[in-house]
């Protein structure tokens, strides 16, 4: 499970964590600073309520034929790499 560490403290002894869960965590889960950008991979349920972020736009959305489903968002992630 990944966490999100929520103090500045330089003793892993103090450190804390949004789910209250410290300052040690079960074997095998880790976690990033809140200031952190992979914080949003979080996926500990007290850290993180709305659960992990999704990136990107998964395949089954995308159509790159026109006048179906996920063509326009097909158009929009190509424009964003310079085509038309």
């Amino acid at each position: 499970m990944i966490h999100i560490r929520v103090d500045d403290e330089e003793l892993n002894s103090k450190r804390r964590f949004a789910c209250g869960i410290g300052p040690d965590l079960p074997e095998g889960d880790v976690y990033y600073f809140e200031s952190e950008s992979l914080s949003r991979l979080s996926d500990c349920p007290g850290c993180n309520p709305g659960g992990p972020r999704q990136l990107g736009t998964p395949l089954s959305q995308l159509s790159g034929r026109p006048g179906h489903p996920g063509y326009e968002e097909f158009k929009r992630i190509a424009a964003s790499y310079g085509y038309d």
